[in-house]
């Protein structure tokens, strides 16, 4: 169990500051180019992983493990109700990256990207309005409203992202693409779909408050799960926009060798 927590622990800041640096990177980099993608993708990170992540992680260190509602005071109520808000803006700027991206003209896409949007939103001030920054309200209609979009953002996101590395794989085979891009929008899924599965993993516990000695017996491996997840996710991300030089330096190989193919 202590160890469990301990690495939970350690992985939960790992995320939030290698989330900050990817974020910061981007931010910079859209500041330069002026460029849609960049800022959506740096705002999207630093409202999720940074910003939303890392309110909502000072209110369990204000409050304490009990987050019910007899142990809330303003100033978790404040700092909930921020940090949630503060994740649905990063959660709001992922589906406009992926629309911007992915699917620019496409009407179903804006149209699936408007229920998220609605629903997230909806859900998380309709739960609010049921006291849902003073108590967990999980389970809830609400809750359900804003965790739908919660699970599945990332899902869309991945796979989004892994369809597009499929095509520019082939691109680069025909020296028509720059292998480090394609590899970026690899790692991307697989940045997405390991913080779907940390998502996943830690909500695991909503479903089993009614029965505490389960919860009891299954946290240690939730959080492992969870933190695993999270370290998985955060090195992808790493990789992909801050990579090393001897990282970057594979790629640089793969395109000079598919130019060499096709003189």
């Amino acid at each position: 169990m202590a160890f469990a927590q301990s690495f939970h622990l350690v992985a939960t800041l790992a995320f939030v500051l290698g989330s900050a640096l990817v974020s910061g990177r981007l931010l910079m980099l859209a500041r330069r180019t002026r460029q849609q993608p960049e800022l959506l993708l740096g705002s999207a990170i630093l409202g999720t992983a940074v910003l939303g992540y890392g309110v909502l992680i000072g209110v369990v260190i204000v409050q304490g493990v009990d987050q019910s509602a007899a142990s809330a005071t303003p100033l978790t109520i404040a700092l909930t109700a921020a940090g949630r808000s503060l994740h649905a803006v990063g959660v709001s700027c992922f589906l406009l990256f992926i629309l911007r991206v992915f699917h620019p003209s496409d009407r179903w896409a804006k149209g699936l990207a408007a229920v998220a949007a609605l629903l997230l939103w909806g859900g998380m001030v309709w739960g609010g309005m049921e006291g849902a920054f003073r108590s967990q309200n999980a389970l809830t209609p609400a809750w359900w409203c804003e965790y739908l979009v919660i699970w599945t953002y990332p899902v869309w996101l991945g796979l989004e992202s892994l369809r597009y590395w499929r095509m520019l794989r082939r691109r680069v085979s025909l020296g028509l693409a720059d292998a480090m891009v394609a590899n970026r929008f690899a790692l991307w899924g697989a940045s997405s779909i390991g913080s779907a599965i940390a998502i996943w993993s830690a909500s695991v516990p909503f479903f089993l408050l009614d029965q505490p000695q389960l919860l009891e017996q299954t946290t240690p491996a939730i959080r492992v799960i969870t933190a695993l997840a999270g370290i998985a996710s955060i090195s992808c991300s790493y990789l992909a926009f801050l990579p090393p030089a001897w990282y970057a330096r594979r790629f640089g190989a793969q395109t000079e060798r598919a130019d060499a193919e096709m003189a």
